[in-house]
């Protein structure tokens, strides 16, 4: 059997601002330092040779390095909306059957799930969750699909898990595809007839900053851990340089090249990637903090997402807990929304500046390459590039 595959990787990732102001979505590193398509191409290099990018013409430059790197092809998508018009911008693949899937679904065991779904080919994966209002219900009959309702029913139900196995007919399909509601070519108009293969492993639709939490608590559960010499529990990927007493309570991550202490306390649950700093007197707590961020001393950073290359300043800290305890809100997409979170701190964007004394609320977002002045409080959202003052 002949099997080709796409990714579909063309989104803006607008609901994952400020961390998509610098890079596209799909190459966040959120999985412990690795990106969701990395994941997906090492493990689709186990299945096929023959993988397509799908990317918009903006954002090429990004990718251009997985030609080389990975022996991957790009492919740009053409101007027409949806996941459907991002598959009919590839040139149909000489295979019996291609395999499409979401960039930006996190799949904590994707060959398992791969192989599972090839052994039920033509066949979608099918996610069974608490509420289904949120995303494309699936309607299954006899282990098919029969429907896929679209944010319109609600209670707990199977979802399309944003993963296919498609027969090569699904080109000639793409043809005849018709406009939504919305006014997109949608993929799931053509998942009639797949058999539903519901996911055995753990499974992320990365929508937004937050999620990146819950995508890292599974992924230290399938990682190989170290003994901790500072402190409780496991660490992964590389040991720090330590210098003087810290306390490390894993399981934490560590990327290459990160510098920890003298004084530093870390908490569970918590990222630092490739060239991080945490400096003296310094705690963090349940976040990731990006390549070259650094937090050189007396800062508190707790359920947060710090993107590349930010340096927070002497004395500043985010806090997590709203007075009231009342779940954490935030705007997207010009709406008010919960986040679901009672603990949620600040979401900072790649080359952002955070002078001394600054305090970033709950639910605060720091644009990319903004500059906050000492000593301000910070609530809501600061712009990309903004000079905020207090």
């Amino acid at each position: 059997m002949r099997t080709a595959a796409v990714l579909l990787a063309a989104g803006k990732g607008e609901r994952m601002w400020p961390l998509t102001s610098t890079r596209p979505k799909p190459l966040l590193p959120v999985a412990l330092g690795e990106s969701l398509l990395e994941r997906w191409i090492k493990a689709l290099k186990e299945i096929t040779e023959d993988i397509i990018v799908v990317v918009n013409k903006e954002h090429v430059k990004y990718f251009e390095n997985l030609r080389s790197e990975y022996g991957v092809e790009l492919a740009v998508q053409i101007a027409a909306p949806g996941t459907g018009a991002a598959l009919a911008s590839v040139k149909p693949p000489e295979a019996d059957y291609v395999v499409v899937a979401y960039a930006d679904v996190y799949l904590q065991r994707p060959l398992l799930e791969l192989k599972r779904l090839l052994a039920e080919a033509p066949s979608v994966l099918a996610v069974r969750v608490d509420d289904v209002s949120q995303y494309g219900a699936l309607v299954v009959e006899n282990g098919e699909v029969r429907e896929v309702i679209e944010k319109e029913m609600s209670g707990p139900g199977l979802i399309n898990g944003g993963v296919y196995v498609f027969s090569k007919e699904i080109f000639e399909l793409l043809k005849e595809l018709k406009p939504s509601k919305r006014g997109e070519y949608e993929l799931t108009d053509l998942v009639k007839g797949l058999r539903a293969v519901e996911v055995a492993s753990g499974w992320k639709d990365v929508g937004r900053p937050w999620d990146i939490f819950d995508v890292m608590k599974m992924e230290f559960e399938v990682r190989e851990g170290l003994e901790n010499p500072w402190g409780p529990g496991k660490v992964y990927g590389e040991l720090p340089e330590v210098k003087g007493e810290v306390y490390v309570e894993g399981p934490v991550y560590f990327g290459e090249g990160v510098v920890l202490g003298p004084f530093a306390h870390v908490r569970p649950y918590v990222a630092l990637l490739d060239g991080v700093k945490v400096g003296p007197f310094v705690q963090v707590k349940e976040s990731m903090i990006m390549e070259g961020s650094r937090l050189p001393h007396l800062n508190y950073v707790g359920d947060s997402v710090v993107a590349e290359d930010v340096n927070f300043g002497a004395g500043s800290v985010t806090a997590n807990l709203r007075f009231d305890e009342r779940e954490v809100e935030v705007t997207l997409k010009g709406q008010r929304v919960s986040t679901g979170r009672r603990k949620l701190g600040a979401i900072v964007g790649g080359g952002a500046r955070i002078g001394v004394n600054v305090s970033l609320m709950p639910g605060t977002r720091v644009g990319a390459r903004s500059w906050i002045y000492p000593g301000c409080v910070v609530r809501g959202d600061v712009p990309d590039g903004a000079r905020y003052k207090c």
